[in-house]
């Protein structure tokens, strides 16, 4: 049967529209669907920040550690000379001494306490004198400022006053334990704990005594 040159046309048409629409489908499962990538650059816009964020920490926590380290450092330089319990003893006694004599304070008695290594900081050792002494309060508080204000760390652990009746007057007789620090090995910095820092750096103040 031969084809009209109308049938023709429509035909050619029909098939036209065929091949745009199979084109178009074709086209559009390659193209991305708009949602769908806007979901996925958003993902990687988040995952690009939260990477941002990790390196920012790292870097943050590498100073911190820095400066820990150099603060550690520096209070070191705080604790008694020599590495053994015999030297800084005698290096603690001689200040005591001093700081009495300066304060009007006279040390009656004198024991030295056994050395005690902190529980946190093996590598910080505890040196403690225990000391009776004979003052009126004025000399007491100075001789206190004195222990407190030393470029090398000492704490005052234990403070104890008792009381005497003296020619219709009261003498105190003080009893002080007093505590300096030694390192028993020179690690780095960074090796030295975190509670080391707060027990160098901030003092706690003595707990008085009952008075008699």
């Amino acid at each position: 049967m031969k084809l009209t040159v109308r049938e023709k046309r429509y035909l050619l048409a029909g098939a036209a529209i065929a091949i745009a629409i199979g084109l178009f489908y074709v086209f559009s499962s390659l193209v991305p669907n708009r949602e769908r990538l806007a979901g996925e650059v958003e993902l990687k816009k988040r995952t690009l920040a939260a990477q941002r964020e990790v390196l920012l920490g790292e870097e943050t926590s590498r100073r911190l550690v820095q400066q820990h380290g150099r603060r550690l450092a520096q209070l070191r330089t705080r604790l008694l000379p020599g590495d053994n319990s015999s030297v800084a003893s005698a290096e603690l006694q001689q200040a005591l001494k001093n700081f009495a004599d300066q304060s009007g304070v006279e040390i009656i008695q004198k024991n030295t306490l056994p050395e005690r290594a902190l529980a946190d900081s093996p590598d910080i050792t505890r040196v403690s004198v225990r000391i009776e002494t004979r003052c009126d309060l004025e000399e007491l508080v100075n001789f206190l400022t004195a222990i407190e204000n030393y470029d090398t760390f000492l704490k005052v652990e234990e403070l104890v006053i008792n009381s005497f009746r003296n020619q219709r007057r009261y003498e105190i007789r003080p009893s002080l334990t007093v505590t300096g620090y030694i390192g028993t090995r020179s690690p780095a910095p960074a090796e030295l704990t975190a509670a080391s820092a707060p027990l160098l750096a901030s003092p706690a103040p003595p707990a008085p005594g009952p008075g008699r």
